[in-house]
């Protein structure tokens, strides 16, 4: 396989060290992870097809340390799983020169992953393209101590405010347009660290999305040429 399609599929959960024990699934030749955040304001899901990997579940209780193993790996690498009564207990990942072995971890020690059971109706869609993706980091690098961003929708249009607050402060607004009707949202806040980790992540999506509800919670999904993902970002207090 390519190692890009690793890395890759690792960044979307990792989201730069934010989510780093993890649950892998392999399951008919698609991988998949469903994770939260250390700080769990995130719950998310990605999946990938075409991974040519047996039917097997990885413990993966540090990502930093796997990602910096795979630096030492050239473009194209293999996988093996290694196996010890019914249970996989690490990884081999090599190319034509270089072999790199990383351990697994016990299941149990993993973090579980709470279930979305019942979403509320959501308010605002957003659809994520590039062009938002770019002002989006652009914003966040500009007002780097940023802890929030907020969509505000109204019969004046739909903003996105990065820094929202209810006191004066220093912030970036633009507005953007919404797919369907327009409705009413007062400014609902979210990571925007996260965020900005999240878009940075499916750069190379295809299709993508924010959704906003009223109740306090966000959807970001996003399909790409062999995979999906989606994001769920809780609500945060302004000041």
């Amino acid at each position: 396989m390519e190692k890009k399609q690793l890395t890759g599929f690792i960044d979307k959960y990792h989201l730069a060290g934010n989510a780093n024990s993890v649950r892998l699934d392999v399951k008919d030749k698609t991988l998949n992870c469903n994770f939260i955040t250390d700080d769990q304001n995130v719950v998310g899901s990605v999946s990938m097809d075409n991974f040519d990997v047996e039917d097997v579940t990885l413990g993966v209780y540090a990502t930093a340390q796997l990602t910096k193993l795979l630096t030492a790996l050239d473009v194209d690498v293999k996988m093996k799983v290694n196996h010890a009564d019914g249970t996989a207990y690490s990884i081999n990942l090599s190319d034509k020169t270089t072999n790199v072995t990383f351990m697994l971890a016990d299941l149990s020690v993993i973090r579980q992953v709470p279930a979305m059971k019942q979403l509320p109706d959501f308010n605002v869609k957003i659809k994520l393209t590039k062009d938002f993706a770019d002002k989006f980091v652009k914003s966040k690098n500009a007002l780097p101590e940023t802890e929030n961003f907020a969509i505000e929708s109204d019969a004046m249009g739909t903003n996105m405010i990065l820094n929202y607050s209810t006191l004066n402060t220093n912030r970036i607004t633009w507005p953007t347009t919404p797919e369907g009707a327009q409705v009413d949202l007062k400014a609902t806040c979210f990571s925007a660290n996260l965020f900005k980790e999240i878009l940075v992540a499916n750069k190379e999506h295809e299709t993508g999305y924010i959704e906003v509800s009223s109740a306090g919670l966000a959807r970001v999904s996003f399909t790409g040429k062999d995979y999906s993902s989606t994001y769920y970002l809780v609500q945060l207090q302004a000041n």
